[in-house]
């Protein structure tokens, strides 16, 4: 009894291992993809900019390309993140389901996303129920 039980527990530890290995492959991922990025289009876009306001030192433009290279670093981290929580949900083989109405789904973060839309405290949902 006391094998079964050791077993039971080294399994949980080894799925606990591998979602922390997945969490921190996602998070050097997501850095990698803001390093590649920012470094293999620094030097184009400052041609660009260049090109089009004569200058690579002007404040304004500088300004638009940091604001583009993070609005891109973070759809990417967005995606990187729902992917390594798909992966991890899979693993775990569990169901989500709503107790609100009849949505489940094997994927945490979507059922996070369902619960914030379609259940999220509002005055007139109150005021409907």
């Amino acid at each position: 009894m006391k094998g079964k039980k050791f077993v039971s527990a080294l399994s949980t530890e080894k799925s606990s291992l591998y979602k922390e290995i997945l969490d921190k492959i996602a998070a050097l991922v997501t850095a990698a993809f803001g390093l590649v990025a920012a470094l293999a289009w620094n030097d184009a876009i400052k041609a660009v900019f260049k090109e089009i306001f004569g200058t690579a030192d002007a404040i304004g433009p500088m300004l638009i390309y940091a604001i583009m290279v993070t609005i891109i670093a973070v759809i990417l981290t967005i995606i990187v993140a729902r992917a390594a929580s798909r992966a991890k949900s899979m693993m775990r083989q569990e169901i989500f389901q709503c107790k609100l109405c009849e949505f489940t789904t094997k994927i945490e973060s979507e059922f996070i996303e369902h619960t914030m839309k379609e259940h999220a405290a509002s005055q007139d949902k109150f005021l409907s129920k």
